[in-house]
């Protein structure tokens, strides 16, 4: 089969897409990435934020008789209303978890799971030096988080509470260290906690996994959480709040969930981003035991085989596992007509 298949360029976004890619070329698929390459396909991909597919189908040449597929995700329990106005239009939308299908499941599209590939991705023994090079002074239990400023529903600032209270409970030395991406916020007069920004290699990243000791987030939501799962898959304890697409993978035997309670979104991300509103609910972490967990993890005080249960979890979703899954929904449309497949003849 003939794929034409829209890449992101939102980091999150385009590291999954590529992961699909990959996985529809080890099917034996010929996989198009560029609008010119379209006409001979059948099927048509278009992985991106939903206020991107407008301009995105406004580019690309006729599909008629092409079946086409969103590809979206949405870290809010409610979708936003130009969000629903775009997505009507399409008839088959894939995501990427559970939590968001619920959330996508009042639009008349058929709305299916196809989950991230979760894999340990490949390092070097230079990229363990610039690793350990960059989260610096050895001696103390790293905790590590991907973390993104500009955006409070990644929970930054409840991250550095819970950090703060564990740092000042525990026994023995510990550090965050903390990889920042577009917005970079000055950390560098806060004790304990190792800043990190710029443009990272895949290896770079990995071996970041890899020299510390465990992965923590204090998120508000997320769709899938792909720090989360990649830790897990290097069989490292992570501590998340235990609400949303996370829980995918996450329980209290792999992993360890926070608790939570389900409030109102704050003002300051519907400032920021419009898209959410206050009838929006998201997930307050206790902070107080997102701290006591740290203390575990870091005092050796969880069981033995929680290791190797993280990276037993995600294994169900590796690119073998979800290449098949891709196959099955493929194949489910085949056998329909193409004409219950299509929509966005208006381009919206």
């Amino acid at each position: 089969m003939r794929i034409f298949y829209h890449l992101s360029s939102y980091i999150s976004h385009r590291e999954a897409g590529l992961e699909y890619v990959r996985c529809l070329e080890s099917l034996g698929h010929e996989v198009v990435l560029q609008a010119d390459g379209l006409p001979g396909c059948s099927v048509v991909i278009l992985h991106d934020d939903p206020l991107a597919l407008p301009g995105i189908l406004a580019s690309l040449p006729d599909l008629s008789g092409k079946r086409v597929i969103a590809y979206c995700v949405w870290e809010g329990s409610l979708l936003p209303e130009r969000y629903v106005d775009i997505l009507a239009h399409f008839r088959e939308i894939w995501t990427c978890s559970d939590w968001v299908r619920r959330t996508f499941a009042s639009l008349p599209a058929k709305v299916r799971v196809l989950p991230h590939v979760v894999r340990r991705p490949r390092f070097s023994s230079d990229d363990l030096t610039f690793a350990r090079h960059a989260v610096g002074e050895e001696g103390a239990f790293l905790f590590f988080s991907i973390v993104d400023g500009i955006n409070p529903r990644k929970n930054l600032i409840g991250l550095l509470g819970a950090f703060n209270l564990a740092r000042n409970s525990c026994r023995l030395p510990m550090r965050l260290v903390l990889k920042q991406y577009r917005l970079e916020l000055n950390l560098s007069g806060l004790p304990g906690v190792c800043s990190l920004h710029g443009d990272y290699t895949s290896g770079q990243m990995a071996a970041l996994h890899v020299v510390s000791g465990a992965y923590v987030s204090a998120h508000h939501a997320e769709g899938w959480g792909l720090g989360l799962s990649t830790a897990m898959a290097f069989g490292k304890p992570v501590i998340a709040t235990g609400w949303s697409g996370n829980m995918e993978y996450m329980n209290g035997i792999c992993s360890l969930p926070v608790p939570y309670e389900l409030g109102p979104v704050s003002s300051d991300m519907c400032r920021r981003l419009p898209l959410f509103t206050p009838e929006m609910q998201w997930a307050e972490p206790d902070i107080r035991i997102m701290a006591e967990f740290m203390c575990r993890v870091a005092e050796g005080r969880i069981p033995e085989d929680l290791p190797r249960k993280a990276a037993a979890a995600v294994e169900r979703f590796g690119p073998e596992a979800v290449g098949r899954r891709l196959q099955e929904l493929l194949q489910e449309a085949h056998e329909e007509p193409v004409a219950a497949c299509v929509a966005v003849e208006s381009r919206i």
